[in-house]
C-alpha cells in the first residue's frame, strides 16, 4: 500500500485521535503507541502498515492484570512526524481537536473515529407495540470538551452533511447522530470499516464480500432516549 503525504497525515492524525497516542520522552522525538484488544487485529495491522511507511514498528501481546482480553500493543520508533502531531493535537496531556486535522476530515477519518469510539444501538420490542426498530449511533469521545465536540460536529456537517447533537452524561459530553442520517452514515463509513468492527453497524453491516444488508427504504425510527448505553 502506497499513499501520498496528505493521505498519510490524515490517517496518522485520526489514528492518534482514535485509540492511539503520541508520547514524547525528554528532548527526543515523539513515538506512536496504541493498545487494542486482539480481536481487532485487522485494524491494528492496518495502522501498522501505514506507520511503517514512515518508520519501523513493533507489535506484541499484553495482558493487563484484571483484564481477561489479550491486547495488542503497537509502538513506533521515535520520528519527527509524531512530534509534529504531538504539538498539533495535544495541549500538555489533553488530546483535543486541532484545525489542521479537522480540515482532513472525510468518510475514512470518520470511520476511524467510529471504530474506536462509536456505538450502535437497536431497540425493537413488539411486545410494547413497536412496529419498527429504532436505531441510534453515537460517538463517545468523552475525553473531549464541549467546545471540541462542537467543532467536530460543525465540521462533520460541513464536510459530510451529517447532523450530530451534543448530549451530556454526568460530567461528560458525547455526540449522537440525527436519525434521518443513520443510513447515509452507514453507507458512508462501511467501505472504510475493518471487518472486526462490523458489529458497530448492527443490521446495516455488509455481508462478507457484499453490500449493506438493509435497504434505504427500511423505516428508521428513534425512541428519543438520550442516555448512552454500554
Amino acid at each position: 500500500m502506497s499513499i501520498d503525504k496528505k493521505q498519510q497525515m490524515k490517517l496518522l492524525s485520526y489514528f492518534v485521535l482514535g485509540d492511539g497516542g503520541v508520547y514524547q520522552y525528554g528532548a527526543k522525538e515523539a513515538k506512536f503507541i496504541m493498545n487494542m484488544i486482539k480481536k481487532n487485529e485487522d485494524y491494528v495491522l492496518w495502522v501498522k502498515e501505514v506507520i511503517e511507511q514512515v518508520t519501523s514498528t513493533r507489535m506484541y501481546e499484553v495482558q493487563k492484570e484484571g483484564n481477561r482480553q489479550v491486547q495488542l500493543r503497537l509502538e513506533s520508533k521515535q520520528h519527527p512526524i509524531f512530534t509534529t502531531l504531538r504539538e498539533r493535537i495535544y495541549v500538555e496531556n489533553y488530546k483535543g481537536i486541532d484545525p489542521h486535522t479537522l480540515k482532513l476530515l472525510d468518510a475514512e477519518a470518520l470511520a476511524i473515529l467510529y471504530m474506536c469510539d462509536g456505538s450502535f444501538f437497536e431497540d425493537f420490542r413488539p411486545a410494547i407495540g413497536m412496529k419498527n426498530p429504532s436505531f441510534r449511533v453515537t460517538l463517545n469521545m468523552k475525553r473531549l470538551s464541549y467546545g471540541d465536540l462542537f467543532l467536530l460536529k460543525k465540521t462533520m456537517k460541513e464536510n459530510l452533511d451529517l447532523e450530530w447533537n451534543i448530549h451530556k452524561q454526568n460530567k461528560y459530553y458525547y455526540l449522537s447522530l440525527r436519525t434521518k442520517d443513520i443510513m447515509k452514515f452507514c453507507e458512508m463509513v462501511t467501505p472504510h470499516m475493518k471487518e472486526s468492527f462490523y458489529y458497530k453497524l448492527g443490521r446495516f453491516a455488509p455481508e462478507k464480500g457484499g453490500d449493506i444488508v438493509c435497504s434505504t427504504e427500511e423505516s428508521v425510527e428513534f425512541d428519543g432516549n438520550d442516555q448512552t448505553r454500554g
